[in-house]
């Protein structure tokens, strides 16, 4: 996701003097069109800085996700040998015998 500040910057200003022109038309009084343009020129930058987070914990979040990806798992010893858990590795191990002597007999 990509936010170019530059453009959007422009396309609020090109909006904004559009708003305006048209309130101005209706009679709004300049000191009311004044104090929406601030409000909404602080609601832009409000929007800025959130997509500039949000592209730095995007980007943190895809190395992230790249340093805990998981290797494919194509077979049982192969998911079995990924288990970090002792216990949950004793438990599906046994399990894992056990179908492996159902299939036997």
């Amino acid at each position: 996701m990509s936010f170019n500040y530059g453009r959007e910057e422009k396309k609020w200003r090109l909006w904004k003097e559009a708003e305006e022109k048209e309130l101005r038309g209706l009679g709004v009084d300049e000191d009311t069109i004044e104090k929406l343009h601030i409000y909404d020129w602080a609601v832009f930058n409000s929007d800025k800085r959130y997509y500039r987070r949000l592209k730095d914990s995007g980007t943190y979040l895809e190395e992230f996700a790249e340093d805990a990806a998981q290797p494919e798992v194509r077979t049982v010893e192969d998911f079995l040998d990924s288990i970090e858990n002792q216990k949950l590795y004793q438990v599906l191990i046994k399990v894992d015998r056990q179908r492996k002597i159902k299939k036997f007999f």
